[in-house]
């Protein structure tokens, strides 16, 4: 595949320039022949600008494609290179998804949650949708530590197999864990220095086959959409609040 790049990266530039050459020539030939049919048609008193030669034609020609072709080039990874790093400072304040559970939540800040705890430095919205009890922690004040926001879930009805998938989808890019029930995990988002609007997706599935739980729709759905203002304020209407975390 990447021989397959380079070739086509190193044809296309040249094919680029020998149709224009062949392009030019082929105008430079036809203006040359009227001319020296006029010429021949009106003799020594035939009013004829001299041309170049064919050679020099082509040459001229030829030089001018490289040039403006290599312009060409410059300036479209110029304009890349710009999108690119946009990209990657962009990303770096990009939502972000962490899982803690087990082990890794008794390594954490978090150490010994249990669902439906309070968290301190957080506000606390609880929510049911069905059989699934969502958890939510809202955090009061801004630091680069800690995660905006943390949601815990737990299942109550009386399917025997389920797993949660969830996922956090921004503008362009989306970022999805899946996992068994585990209702003393918390999912973290942080959000860095993101400002916009970002949603969380809660998907209940009762399989905890991999290939259904990649190729098919979730059995039940559950979405939460939040909304980092300019101010830092955090409001998410299916839970009805805002809060002003930066204050």
């Amino acid at each position: 595949m990447a021989a397959g790049i380079s070739i086509a990266s190193l044809f296309l530039p040249i094919a680029a320039v020998v149709i224009i050459v062949a392009a030019a020539f082929a105008v430079y030939k036809a203006i040359y022949k009227r001319r020296i049919n006029k010429r021949l048609a009106e003799g020594r008193e035939a009013d004829i600008k001299p041309m170049m030669s064919p050679f020099k034609f082509i040459i001229v020609t030829l030089l001018g494609a490289v040039g403006g072709m290599i312009l060409i080039w410059l300036i479209i990874i110029i304009v890349f290179s710009a999108r690119m790093n946009s990209q990657k400072k962009d990303m770096a304040v990009y939502p972000s998804l962490s899982f803690y559970r087990d082990e890794m939540l008794e390594d954490s800040l978090f150490a010994g949650y249990k669902f439906g705890d309070e968290i301190k430095g957080y506000n606390r919205v609880s929510k049911q949708f069905g059989d699934v009890k969502l958890e939510v922690y809202i955090i009061k004040n801004s630091y680069d530590m800690f995660p905006t926001v943390l949601v815990a879930s737990d299942y109550v009805g009386d399917k025997e197999t389920v797993t949660f998938c969830e996922g956090v989808k921004y503008s362009f890019y989306s970022e999805k864990w899946g996992n068994d029930v585990c209702p003393d995990s918390l999912t973290a988002i942080d959000v860095g220095g993101y400002k916009g609007e970002f949603t969380l997706e809660h998907n209940v599935y009762y399989t905890d086959d991999a290939e259904k739980l990649i190729n098919e729709p979730p059995d039940e759905s559950y979405r939460l959409d939040f909304k980092i203002h300019e101010s830092g304020s955090i409001s998410c209407p299916q839970l009805g609040f805002t809060v002003d975390s930066w204050d």
